[in-house]
């Protein structure tokens, strides 16, 4: 999904705003800097504690991912627009 130009685009404005409004207030940057480094640490954490859940529904996760393509490639074909980039 995120290789899709218009949600690659929307994602690169959303990204520079961000990093502008960060820069730009001071204040705003250090409740950002924050929140980046509880979101960081509470990946991490995640990340390790369902390793071996998902190294066991690996088949099915697999397989999952298999329908989900097929439905965005189906979707991809419906929705055009998809393919365009943001204006």
């Amino acid at each position: 999904v995120a290789s899709l130009p218009l949600v690659s685009s929307a994602y690169d404005m959303v990204s520079t705003a961000y990093t502008s409004t960060k820069e730009s207030h001071p204040y705003v940057k250090s409740v950002c800097d924050a929140a980046e480094k509880g979101v960081k640490t509470l990946t991490a954490a995640a990340v390790s504690g369902a390793q071996p859940i998902l190294t066991k529904l690996e088949p099915q996760i697999s397989t999952a991912n298999e329908y989900a393509c097929r439905g965005l490639d189906k979707l991809e074909e419906k929705l055009p627009i998809l393919q365009q980039p943001t204006e």
